[in-house]
């Protein structure tokens, strides 16, 4: 870790993901068999900030824990990782459900929990002068607490925004969006998103859009295409590498850790989402949102 390189806040959420395997999805009124089941830790903010620590970057989680069934479970998994998150006594920590079809493909149901319910109070903790960068997924955003999240970035200028609407894009609503742009942040989303929050038909034509909303830079990831940047007028292309794709959970979490870190080392836009498109491949790989350390070290990634 270098000492005076610029440290990443994780804002949002940490989550028990319940993954459930099945071969489809079930309609509206029907009733499918899980094929396998497990229970792991999860969340936009763990996710990333995971990917963070093993990068050896300097970070600090900032995702509240609960109290209940779900906040035990996630006290356990942060001390298995060496992560650090803070407490607070008001409701239980969040959970999700999980759907992973044979494609990989996910798709999710949330039970929310206090990470929906940020407070202005609790950034009393946060030493902003130590952060380069920050970042912060939609689901908060939109949640009664979207307020206090977007207050803190407001107060602090100089912490770059990285948001990352995800699929609740269209559910913060325009006012939170408008407060969130005048911040001029890097936007942070699918090519999904992108096509549905702008319904522009192109991706091109998209991310064109949302980088003239937010005067800013946007990378909008495509799978296995890559990773498109939109930055300064130009629209560049970042390929990925190859992957078997166990399940996409977390894919975009990882990516959008490792894109934070390597811009917080220095490291070109080019440079850093070439690293990105890594991670999240390898995330990809494995079943649920994170690789254990061990796995992280195997394949070699380094920033």
């Amino acid at each position: 870790m270098v000492s005076s390189q610029p440290a990443v806040l994780a804002v949002g959420a940490i989550m028990v993901d319940m993954v459930c395997q099945v071969a489809r999805l079930p309609l509206s009124g029907e009733g499918v068999v899980v094929d396998e089941s497990h229970a792991v830790v999860g969340g936009c903010a763990f996710n990333a900030a995971n990917v963070v620590r093993q990068l050896g970057a300097p970070h600090e989680l900032f995702a509240p824990v609960g109290v209940g069934i779900f906040a035990g479970f996630v006290e356990r998994e942060l001390d298995a990782r060496g992560l650090r998150a803070p407490h607070f006594d008001t409701r239980d920590t969040g959970g999700c459900v999980c759907f992973v079809e044979p494609s990989g493909e996910r798709t999710m149901v949330t039970l929310p929990g206090i990470e929906r319910h940020f407070e202005e109070a609790w950034f009393e903790r946060v030493d902003a002068s130590r952060f380069g960068c920050g970042f912060v997924s939609g689901y908060e955003v939109e949640g009664a607490g979207g307020d206090a999240i977007i207050g803190f970035f407001e107060a602090h200028p100089s912490i770059e925004f990285f948001y990352a609407p995800g699929p609740r894009i269209v559910g913060v609503g325009p006012a939170k969006t408008s407060r969130i742009n005048a911040l001029h942040p890097v936007w942070h989303l699918n090519d999904q998103e992108a096509l549905a929050y702008t319904g522009r038909a192109t991706l091109d034509e998209a991310g064109a859009a949302i980088a003239e909303q937010c005067g800013n830079a946007v990378v909008v990831t495509a799978g296995a295409d890559g990773a498109h940047l939109f930055e300064g007028g130009r629209h560049v292309v970042v390929p990925a590498q190859p992957v078997d794709v166990v399940d996409t959970i977390g894919a975009g979490d990882a990516h959008l850790g490792a894109l934070t870190a390597a811009r917080m080392a220095g490291r070109s836009w080019e440079d850093a989402l070439s690293l990105a498109n890594r991670v999240a491949g390898a995330v990809c790989g494995v079943h649920g949102s994170t690789l254990t350390d061990e796995a992280f070290a195997r394949a070699g990634i380094r920033m």
